[in-house]
């Protein structure tokens, strides 16, 4: 009975409440250091897009850090963990476009270049929301090569955090930290489809080098 109250549309909004809560406070009680603002600050100044991409692992703490951006939209699949996703980032003033860079992917693509086209930021796990973990979609070098728009890697970590035994080894902070979030150098998008391929692996390693990174900032042993 618990069960289906947490899969109804109140227990949803419940949780996505308490969700929002505890990420507020972690986020209050942490001591965040931020590198490389510098990136989405110049993208910004010249009225030029950018999509935000980052693990899903990683992706817990972004929202209230980066709530202070107006017009965010950040891609989420429409399964019942996306949907609990979509109302705890509503908290923060995120909007969600709603698909993934696998299913359903035309018509969120599509959203998404319109959005960077009218000059809005979008934010992107490449690798969710099923995986696999630290594989980038080639959906995300699509959007970024139509809407003509650069990708941004960014990463967070924390000092004290648990993993959780989900397919991406969710990383959940705890209060009373340090924190440091890294925004990497931005990526050109590919000129041509046939750079899909070439860019996506970039990205990968730029994603997991931010995240090797900030673990070391922070001291925090990753899995």
């Amino acid at each position: 009975m618990l069960k289906n109250f947490l899969r109804s549309a109140l227990g949803q909004t419940l949780l996505a409440a308490l969700a929002a809560g505890y990420m507020r406070f972690a986020y209050a009680t942490t001591r965040w250091q931020v590198l490389g603002n510098e990136h989405p600050e110049n993208c910004a100044a010249a009225g030029k897009p950018f999509i935000g991409c980052f693990w899903h692992q990683r992706m817990l703490m972004l929202p209230p850090i980066w709530a202070h951006r107006r017009n965010l939209h950040m891609l989420i699949s429409t399964h019942a963990d996306g949907i609990l996703i979509a109302k705890t980032i509503a908290h923060f003033g995120v909007k969600t476009i709603e698909g993934s860079t696998n299913r359903g992917a035309a018509a969120a693509l599509r959203m998404m270049v319109e959005k960077l086209r009218l000059g809005e930021q979008v934010a992107v796990t490449p690798d969710g929301p099923r995986g696999p973990a630290r594989k980038a979609a080639p959906g995300v070098a699509s959007v970024a090569m139509l809407a003509q728009a650069v990708v941004i890697p960014v990463a967070y970590s924390v000092s004290r955090a648990r993993f959780m035994r989900s397919w991406d080894r969710m990383l959940i902070p705890l209060p009373f930290s340090r924190g440091v979030m890294i925004w990497g150098e931005p990526i050109a998008p590919p000129a041509t489809r046939d750079g899909v391929e070439a860019f996506s692996r970039d990205l990968e390693m730029q994603l997991d080098a931010l995240c090797v990174e900030a673990d070391r900032l922070v001291g925090l042993q990753a899995p």
